[in-house]
Formats: C-alpha cells, structure tokens, sequence
C-alpha cells in the first residue's frame, strides 16, 4: 500500500491582496516604535516621507497594528515630495485614511496644493473638517455637510472621484457629491494639515492611501476591516 504525503503547507490560505495595487500611489500604515519619525511608504514606489514639528509614530491609539500616525495640531504635519504619480489628473482617483480626533473644531487631514499647506487654493484636492464639520475643497471650491465626526473615535474616510463627480465618504456612507472636472495637476502633498497651520489635525491617522486612476467605491460601502495589503 502506497502512503500519499500530503503537505498541509501547501494549501494554506494566501494573505488578502489588492488588484488594483500597481495603482496605490501612497500607502503609510504608520506602524513602527512609538516616538519614531520614521515613517515608510508601502507604495509601489516608495517615497520619502518627512514628519515636520512634532508628526511622529504613537502606540497610544491605533486602528490597526498596534501604531498610529499623531499630530497634536501645533506645527505638525507630514510632507511627500512632489513626484508625477502624486498628480492625480483628470482621472478617478481615492484618497482614503482612518481618522481618530482629539477635538471636533478645524482638523485639515491632506492636501494635494502648489505647494505643502499652500493658502493661495489654486485647484487643491484637500478633506478635513472645518468648524467642526465634515468637508471638501475640490478645484477653488470648499463644501461643507451639516455632519460632525465623534472626537476620539475611529472614523474611515474616503475622498473619491468617479466619473467626473467628487464625492466624500465617511464610515461608508456619502456626505458631499459635486460634478467635478478639475485637473489636480499639483504634485505637493500634505497630511495631517489643510490650507494653512491654523489648520492641522489635533488627532491620529492609521492606514493612509491614495489610489490613482482607480475609483475604489463608488457608493455607499462597508469600511475596511482589516489593514490595506501591501500587494
């Protein structure tokens, strides 16, 4: 009688992947030591991420893997070099985070400007809350909804376009859709902060992703569970 080993290892389950993957322009989990400033992108192409003021890796919240991006809204902020995959165009594009706030008054969360915290709004991309409400600067114009975020509280947020029309999700569900043709040409991003530094999240950011050319919801949607795959 003939014994048949079969390899138990063989037909493990493989780890979640992402199709649209080779699209991921930015991907920070921000994981690492608590205090560190080092903080990688997980992208296809990896880019040099400089933690200004005091933006640094806290193991006080997380929403997954134990560490989380902290800003105290004083001076803090994060900055990507400007790069030709960080211009998203006239295509789709998402831009998406977990946002946990410290206060629920003016949190700028990114911005894709002229220029890192750029006031002059020449055609920015940029979400965040201002007065305490949700909102969304798209081409020269800023929306607002009448929602406000929980302070201390994990929200997912994804600014996505589709189609020509711009929309803001929070915990999966629509608050701001407007017609949008903009060519968000500029190539200067910021996280963590909003128009100008009276503008900068007092809070923590896990999982942060841009996506580009790819519309990744395109209605109402149940938030990630898990964090965003590295391939």
């Amino acid at each position: 009688m003939s014994i048949i080993y079969i390899n138990p290892y063989r037909f493990a389950a493989a780890g979640p992947t992402d199709p649209d993957f080779a699209n991921v322009s930015l991907l920070l989990h921000g994981d690492g030591t608590n205090g560190s400033t080092t903080i990688i992108d997980s992208s296809p192409s990896p880019k040099t991420v400089t933690a200004v003021g005091d933006a640094q890796i806290s193991t006080a919240q997380s929403k997954f893997g134990g560490a989380s991006l902290a800003f105290d809204g004083s001076g803090d902020y994060l900055t990507i070099p400007p790069s030709v995959n960080m211009s998203l165009g006239t295509a789709d594009f998402t831009i998406e985070l977990w946002a946990r706030f410290n206060t629920a008054t003016s949190n700028g969360l990114f911005q894709l400007s002229s220029g890192y915290l750029n006031s002059q709004v020449r055609g920015p991309a940029a979400g965040g809350t201002n007065g305490g409400f949700w909102g969304i600067y798209h081409g020269t114009s800023f929306l607002q909804s009448n929602q406000v975020p929980s302070v201390n509280t994990w929200h997912h947020v994804a600014y996505v376009r589709s189609s020509g029309i711009t929309k803001l999700y929070v915990d999966g569900v629509q608050l701001i859709s407007v017609s949008d043709s903009t060519n968000y040409a500029d190539q200067y991003f910021t996280i963590g902060g909003w128009y100008s530094n009276i503008n900068l999240l007092n809070g923590y950011i896990d999982d942060f992703r841009i996506t580009k050319g790819v519309a990744r919801y395109v209605s109402n949607f149940t938030p990630p569970t898990a964090p965003f795959p590295d391939a």
